[in-house]
């Protein structure tokens, strides 16, 4: 009786170590396989091969990356509109319109924070994305004139008054009559004027963008780039656009 029990048990053991090796191997086989990520290279893409765990590694990488800096950057804020006003201060610091002669990257958010440099929409992408991790709805997209002849990229972000208007590029926010951050309302009622915290020519012809943010589906931020990439947001969005992919 013993002695069967025994083999019982051996042979059970020995079907569990079966699995587990199974099981490793084929984690390896997984985490191995090929995936790739777009790369955008002076307007050129490029398709970038790498294996799986590297990728997994980088995009955790740069969500705790992200997370370290935003809290950095708003400790002691009392507000949301003071952590949106030091995160664009922040942005204006730290990333820098291209310099002649180096080229224009696109590929994630937080390699144009590493490089220190970015084109307008890359400032719009690193406001948005710290606001993100701020707590702070945010998204950008690009902007029609009133004349359809121009287009521009610019940052909103959610606050306790509703949606606001920022220039990240230009270090640009906007108040209105009482001082308070002005929301698209105020914009388009025509009840602003410029708040500028850098150092660079102010842009004049805001109102000529004013006219689109009717028109704006302020709740797709969900789907923007800004607004997923932490793990939890990644999956939700693969979860509903598995064509996209993580």
């Amino acid at each position: 009786m013993y002695l069967n029990e025994e083999n019982w048990l051996k042979k059970k053991n020995k079907k569990i170590l079966i699995i587990l090796v199974l099981m490793v191997l084929c984690a390896f086989f997984i985490l191995n396989s090929q995936v790739s990520y777009y790369q955008g290279i002076n307007y050129r893409v490029r398709i970038v091969k790498i294996p799986l765990y590297l990728k997994v590694i980088d995009f955790f990488s740069r969500h705790y990356n992200y997370k370290i800096t935003a809290e950095e950057i708003i400790a002691g804020s009392k507000s949301d509109k003071e952590k949106a006003v030091r995160l664009l201060k922040w942005t204006q610091e730290n990333i820098r319109p291209v310099p002649p002669g180096l080229p224009l990257i696109d590929d994630h958010v937080w390699h144009i924070i590493i490089r220190g440099y970015g084109t307008d929409d890359q400032f719009q992408d690193v406001f948005t994305t710290l606001c993100n991790y701020a707590e702070l709805d945010g998204f950008f997209c690009w902007i029609n004139s009133a004349d359809n002849k121009q287009k521009k990229p610019f940052s909103f972000v959610r606050l306790k008054r509703g949606w606001t208007f920022f220039d990240a590029y230009r270090g640009v926010y906007f108040k209105n009559s009482k001082q308070e951050i002005a929301n698209i309302n105020d914009l388009l009622a025509n009840n602003w004027h410029i708040v500028s915290i850098s150092n660079r020519d102010i842009f004049e012809d805001y109102g000529a963008y004013f006219k689109s943010l009717r028109y704006l589906n302020y709740e797709n931020c969900k789907l923007s780039r800004a607004a997923i990439q932490s793990p939890f947001k990644r999956f939700l969005f693969w979860n509903k656009n598995k064509k996209y992919g993580l």
